[in-house]
């Protein structure tokens, strides 16, 4: 029978001694209100595989009790990885895990492949779409999506519009899960392993990444229509947005002007700070000017940004339209 839990240090220390030496008797110690056996199996001479068993009633291993995977040891660098919940209370670090050493890949094969492109198409081997599904694609980008994204770069201030639309190249390659060859490669030569990552996605996803600066100039394209076009309501939406956005306004006063008839009102502020769409909701107005909105406009009625004239808090005028239409 085992005596009280070690000091932490201490066990931390004989477990580290246990698992960098080269005894193969199971590791057994007490930590808190129970036991735990920890044993290593032989995978091939580079890894030893950790198993882990939990008894909280008695000591050592427990006839027919199962095993359960507990981390990865590397007795090249002398390192644990991905260590489980009973292996962390032994060591002073986990080791990292299968989603942290994915998530260090996906980083370093897309630092790579953005600094090969390096934001220049021309770096690409192709430079046109060989599928009609992927001219399809990109026809369709343009028809739906481009004018949303614009847009949304417009009105969220995303880039200069005295220089117009900016793009950057962003690789979009995502690591497989792994397997027990690939994540066991992977510890052995982090390196060596993300250079060939890059390779083939360098090699396969040359007309994915064309795609990308393709859609980025129809992107451009929208956009600098949409700053071409003083008339288009987005240009009252993007101010609007801007001066309840520098505000700390829960609640404001708006005027508009609608059907020829001039209405004042108290809403929520927090609708005047996204994107409306091309209309206003009367739901966030407060319940008795609604009841009166309704009265005017009919129920469920709407507002665009054209109509407002005004936006008012505090006695301060945060936005006042352009042109009063009466």
């Amino acid at each position: 029978m085992m005596g009280l839990p070690e000091d932490k240090a201490v066990l931390q220390g004989r477990f580290t001694d246990w698992l960098t030496g080269t005894v193969g008797n199971p590791f057994t110690c007490k930590a808190g209100s129970y036991h735990i056996t920890v044993i290593r199996v032989w995978k091939n001479e580079d890894f030893d595989y950790l198993y882990c068993q939990r008894q909280y009633n008695g000591a050592g291993i427990e006839r027919g009790d199962k095993f359960d995977y507990a981390g990865v040891y590397c007795k090249r660098d002398g390192l644990l990885y991905d260590g489980q919940y009973d292996i962390r209370e032994l060591t002073d670090t986990e080791g990292r895990s299968e989603e942290a050493l994915r998530a260090e890949l996906k980083r370093a094969v897309r630092q790579a492949i953005e600094d090969a492109v390096g934001n220049d198409r021309r770096n690409l081997r192709v430079t046109e779409l060989s599928t009609e599904r992927e001219r399809k694609g990109l026809t369709d980008f343009q028809k739906f999506t481009a004018p949303g994204k614009a847009r949304a770069a417009y009105l969220n201030g995303e880039h200069d519009d005295n220089s117009g639309f900016a793009f950057t190249f962003r690789c979009r390659y995502d690591p497989a899960n792994w397997t027990e060859d690939s994540l066991l490669a992977y510890i052995l030569d982090p390196a060596r392993y993300t250079a060939a990552e890059a390779a083939a996605y360098m090699e396969t996803q040359q007309e994915g990444m064309l795609s990308d600066f393709l859609q980025a100039d129809m992107v451009a394209a929208g956009y600098a229509a949409l700053l071409g076009n003083p008339l288009n309501p987005v240009h009252r939406l993007k101010r609007i947005m801007a001066a309840l956005n520098a505000s700390p306004a829960k609640t404001v006063d708006v005027t508009i002007c609608k059907d020829e008839v001039e209405f004042t009102f108290k809403a929520e502020a927090g609708q005047y700070r996204r994107d409306c769409g091309s209309l206003y909701s009367d739901w966030n107005i407060v319940a008795a000017d609604r009841r009166e909105f309704e009265r005017r406009f009919g129920r469920n009625g709407q507002y665009g940004p054209e109509d407002i004239l005004r936006i008012e808090y505090a006695r301060s005028v945060l936005y006042q339209a352009e042109e009063v239409r009466i």
